[in-house]
C-alpha cells in the first residue's frame, strides 16, 4: 500500500463529507438593535463580524441608521457571548462580557476609527489604557476555557492535545526489544497515514483531516534504544472556517526490559486561522511510561504520560500578535489489548486491538479539562526478533469530553514500513 493511495482515499472521504457544512450554523452571529428595530448577521470569520460595526455596514443593515443613533448587539464569539455597544451621540465602543466582569472601549473620534482600532486590538496591534494588550490575553483565556471549537486548546482537535496525543502514540508503539546486542531485523520504521474525523461540539459540527508521519531510527549498537522523530499534519473545518496546524517532536525510546519503555518526548508546534481568529506556538515535554506482556496470542499493554505546554508568546505573524499565555499539565493514561486472528493479511497475521485512554489537564481553564477515547482496530502483526510492530492499523475511534459536551469520531490508517 502506497503513500499515495492513503493520501488520496483520505482526500476522497473528506471531499464527500465536505456538503455536511452547507446550512451550518455560523461560528460568529450577531444580534443587532438600533432604535427598536433588530437585525441578525451571521459569519464564519472573526473580522467580518468585527465589520459590523463601523457605519457603512449599520447603515445597510439599518437605512434610519445615523452616527449618532444608540447601538446594542449581542455577538455569539463561537460561543463566548459578548456585548457590543455605542452610546447615543457617542463614538465611543463598548465591549464586555458582564458575566466574567470584563469590559475594554474604543474611542478614535468617531465610530469607523472606534471599529478599527476593536480590529487591531484583536489582533494584539494596538493598546490604549481603556484596552490594554493585557485585557486581550484575558479574552483569550475565557475564549479557551468556554469555546468548545477553539483550535488552540480545549478540546481533543486542538493543538495542546494533538501535540500531546502524537507523544503518547510515539510512546506505546513497539517493536519493544531490550537485547544487549545488535538484533536482525531490527530496522528503521517510517510511519505514513491519514486521519479523517468529524465532531460535535456544542452548537457546532466539524471536520478533522490529519496526515501523521513518524521516522524511528534504531540503534544498531544499542538495541534497547531508537530515536523518533514525529511530524504530524492537521487541518480542521469548523462549519466553514479551516484552521491550519502541524507540530515536529523528537525523542528517544529507551526499553531497559522488552516489557518496559520509556519515551521522553519534546515538541514545538504552530496553529493560525485568520478566520477563526487563532494564532499560537506552543511547546511541550512529555514522558511516557509503557508496559506491556503477551499471554498466549494476546498482547496487553499499559500506558501513562505526563507533560507539560506552554505557549511562546510575542510571535507576530501576518499582522497578528497574540500572547495566550497558557501553561498546562497532563496526565494520560490508557490499556490496549490486541489478539492475533487465524489467517494473515498483505503477508502478515492479522488481530484486532480494543483500547481505552483517558487525558486530564491542569493549569490554565479549558473547555475541555478531561476527556475519553475508545475504539477498535484491525491490525497485522510484523515479527521481529522476539517483538513485533504493527504494520497496518485501521482503526476508529470515538472521544467523548467528560465536564462539557464535546463527541469527536474517526477513522485512521497508518501503515509502517
Amino acid at each position: 500500500m502506497s503513500p499515495r493511495i492513503i493520501l488520496l482515499s483520505f482526500i476522497a472521504v473528506f471531499t464527500v463529507f465536505t456538503p455536511l457544512t452547507a446550512d451550518a450554523k455560523k461560528l460568529f452571529v450577531a444580534d443587532i438593535e438600533v432604535d427598536d428595530e433588530v437585525e441578525f448577521e451571521g459569519t464564519d470569520s472573526l473580522f467580518k463580524v468585527v465589520d459590523f460595526f463601523d457605519n457603512k455596514s449599520l447603515k445597510e443593515f439599518f437605512p434610519d441608521y445615523t452616527p449618532d443613533s444608540a447601538v446594542f448587539a449581542r455577538v455569539d464569539l463561537r460561543g463566548v457571548g459578548l456585548e457590543v455597544e455605542y452610546h447615543q451621540n457617542s463614538s465611543v465602543l463598548i465591549v464586555r462580557i458582564p458575566s466574567k466582569n470584563f469590559e475594554v472601549t474604543f474611542d478614535g473620534g468617531n465610530r469607523n476609527e472606534s471599529q478599527e482600532q476593536f480590529e487591531d486590538w484583536l489582533k494584539g496591534d494596538f493598546e490604549s489604557l481603556t484596552a490594554p494588550s493585557r485585557k486581550l490575553t484575558t479574552l483569550l483565556h475565557i475564549v479557551v476555557a468556554n469555546s468548545p471549537v477553539e483550535p488552540v486548546a480545549g478540546n481533543p482537535n486542538s493543538l495542546l492535545t494533538r501535540m500531546f496525543l502524537s507523544d503518547f502514540n510515539a510512546g506505546i508503539t513497539g517493536p519493544f526489544l531490550s537485547s544487549r546486542k545488535r538484533v536482525e531485523g531490527n530496522r528503521n520504521f517510517l510511519t505514513l497515514g491519514g486521519e479523517f474525523g468529524f465532531f460535535n461540539a456544542g452548537p457546532y459540527d466539524g471536520q478533522v483531516l490529519n496526515f501523521p508521519i513518524n521516522y524511528k531510527w534504531n540503534f544498531k549498537g544499542w538495541p534497547k534504544l531508537s530515536w523518533i522523530f514525529d511530524l504530524p499534519i492537521t487541518l480542521t473545518r469548523t462549519e466553514t472556517a479551516w484552521s491550519y496546524m502541524a507540530s515536529f517532536g523528537t525523542g528517544f525510546q529507551f526499553r531497559p526490559y522488552k516489557w518496559w519503555s520509556l519515551t521522553p518526548m519534546g515538541r514545538i508546534g504552530g496553529v493560525g486561522s485568520f478566520d477563526v481568529g487563532a494564532l499560537a506556538v506552543l511547546v511541550s515535554g512529555s514522558l511516557t511510561n509503557y508496559f506491556q506482556s503477551s499471554i498466549g496470542s494476546t498482547n496487553l499493554g499499559f500506558g501513562t504520560m505526563t507533560g507539560i505546554s506552554t505557549t511562546i508568546d510575542g510571535i507576530k505573524v501576518g499582522g497578528y500578535n497574540l500572547s495566550y499565555e497558557l501553561t498546562n499539565y497532563v496526565l494520560r493514561n490508557g490499556g490496549n489489548m490486541t489478539q492475533k486472528l487465524d489467517f494473515n493479511f498483505l503477508g502478515n497475521p492479522a488481530a484486532f486491538k480494543l483500547f481505552l485512554n483517558h487525558t486530564k489537564f491542569w493549569g490554565n481553564e479549558l473547555y475541555l479539562n478531561s476527556f475519553f477515547d475508545m475504539g477498535l482496530a484491525f491490525v497485522t502483526i510484523k515479527k521481529v526478533a522476539d517483538s513485533f510492530v504493527e504494520a497496518l492499523d485501521l482503526s476508529f475511534t470515538f472521544s467523548a469530553g467528560v465536564d462539557n459536551d464535546y463527541n469527536n469520531y474517526s477513522i485512521q490508517l497508518t501503515y509502517r514500513f
